[in-house]
């Protein structure tokens, strides 16, 4: 059993380790000047910096899925996202909003260049995904679930452009 569990450790690690050696760079997320402003009075900063870690968490993890080589970058911008359930900072100015009860539609729209290791631009992805309405929505919504969709589905846009560009 700890034999197993030894082999198990270090499989997982050296494929962790190939996988970080061999992944390409995010640069640190950027956001529009609107969504920006939309954090900052509406949102809170917080939210802000949870949407960037799980874009970049996404993306990394979908070119990583596709074996990116080394040496490419991707610039990620948020262009705008909005929550499906009020967010801390909306609660605690709005103590009207009832953070089980209140909800509405939500999603992301974001956009990513690609660059090559010379840093010149390989290709570009644009992707916007949002209910059109609360009966598009799909069960127990948490704050981010559609803008999590909608990354999730741009992580995998971004990986797909990379690897058709490269054919």
């Amino acid at each position: 059993m700890r034999l197993t569990f030894a082999f198990a450790s270090l499989a997982a690690l050296a494929f962790t380790s190939a996988a970080s050696a061999q992944s390409a760079t995010i640069s640190p997320i950027s956001f529009s000047p609107e969504f920006q402003e939309e954090l900052t009075d509406n949102y809170g900063e917080r939210e802000g910096e949870y949407l960037g870690e799980y874009a970049q968490r996404m993306v990394s993890e979908a070119l990583a899925r596709r074996g990116v080589a080394a040496g490419v970058t991707v610039d990620i911008s948020i262009i705008d996202a909005q929550p499906n359930r009020p967010t801390f900072e909306q609660l605690s100015n709005r103590p009207g909003l009832d953070p089980v009860r209140s909800i509405s539609i939500g999603g992301a729209e974001l956009h990513g260049v690609i660059r090559g290791a010379d840093g010149a631009v390989i290709t570009e992805v644009s992707h916007e995904r949002h209910n059109h309405s609360l009966a598009d929505l799909t069960g127990a919504e948490s704050t981010w679930s559609e803008a999590r969709r909608a990354i999730r589905q741009f992580a995998n846009k971004v990986a797909d452009a990379y690897v058709a560009s490269t054919r």
